[in-house]
C-alpha cells in the first residue's frame, strides 16, 4: 500500500472517531501536497454533497490554510461571515451547509502533513470537547504518520547498494 493510500485509510478511521466522539454531523480531510504548500481534502465523512471532494486549499487561505499556516487549531462560529478567515471557498462550504467549522492539523516533527475539520449546519460554538476530540484524532494520524516514516527509513537504510 503506497504511503498517501495508507495515510488515506488513517484519516479516513479519524475522521469516523472524530464525529463518533462528538456529535458532529460532519468530518472531512486531507494531506498536504508533498512540496507544495497546499492540503486537498480527499476524505468526506457525513458529507451531504461532493462539494469538498478534491478541493485544493492553500496555506493561509480559508480556515484549513490558516489550521496549515499556523500549525494549530483554529475554529469558526459561521463560517460565511467570519472575520478571522479568507473566503475563497465559502461556495463550497456553503454548497454542503456548513457553518461552524473547526480545522486541527496533523503536525510530524513541525510539518503540518494534513488537516482534519469538524463542522456543524448551525451557527454555535464548538466547545472544548468537541476541540479536545479533534486534536485527539488528529494526534492519532501523526502517530501513524511518523511510524510509516520510520519504518521508511528503516527500509531505505537495509536496502543493499
Amino acid at each position: 500500500m503506497a504511503v498517501d493510500a495508507a495515510a488515506s485509510v488513517d484519516i479516513r478511521g479519524a475522521l469516523a472517531r472524530l464525529r463518533r466522539s462528538t456529535g458532529l454531523p460532519v468530518a472531512f480531510g486531507g494531506l498536504v501536497e508533498s512540496g507544495r504548500s497546499r492540503m486537498r481534502i480527499s476524505e468526506l465523512n457525513g458529507t451531504a454533497t461532493e462539494s469538498l471532494s478534491r478541493l485544493a486549499v492553500t496555506a493561509g487561505n480559508g480556515l484549513g490554510g490558516k489550521a496549515v499556516a499556523l500549525a494549530r487549531p483554529c475554529a469558526v462560529t459561521d463560517y460565511s461571515v467570519s472575520r478571522q478567515i479568507t473566503h475563497e471557498y465559502d461556495a463550497a462550504v456553503a454548497a454542503e451547509g456548513l457553518r461552524s467549522v473547526l480545522a486541527v492539523p496533523v503536525v510530524v516533527r513541525r510539518r503540518v502533513r494534513g488537516v482534519l475539520y469538524g463542522a456543524l449546519r448551525t451557527a454555535q460554538p464548538l466547545g472544548d470537547r468537541t476541540l479536545t476530540a479533534a486534536v485527539e484524532a488528529a494526534r492519532d494520524v501523526e502517530q501513524s504518520l511518523v511510524v510509516r516514516d520510520e519504518v521508511r527509513v528503516l527500509l531505505e537504510a537495509a536496502r543493499p547498494e
